[in-house]
């Protein structure tokens, strides 16, 4: 497991239901559910920042905090040189 404190935070107030962070996620960081018409935020630490939920979000409802301290964010790529 990857040791990061990524953050997402949400604002439920400003959420009007219309699924596009929910669809914009593509590794499912994001999962919907249709009884509060809220979206969820699981699996944290498995969001790849790409801010594709923030973007689309109209009403900036979310807003993605990376930690670049983090493991995934501090790859050595000295092997390719």
């Amino acid at each position: 497991m990857i040791n990061t404190a990524h953050r997402i935070e949400f604002f439920p107030e400003k959420c009007v239901g219309c699924q596009l962070c929910y669809k914009a996620c593509f590794v499912d960081v994001i999962r919907w559910d249709p009884e509060a018409k809220k979206p969820i935020f699981k699996y944290v630490s498995d969001c790849e920042h790409c801010f594709c939920c923030q973007a689309v979000c109209k009403k900036e409802a979310i807003r993605v905090i990376p930690d670049y301290s983090s493991e995934h964010l501090l790859q050595s790529f000295e092997r390719y040189a």
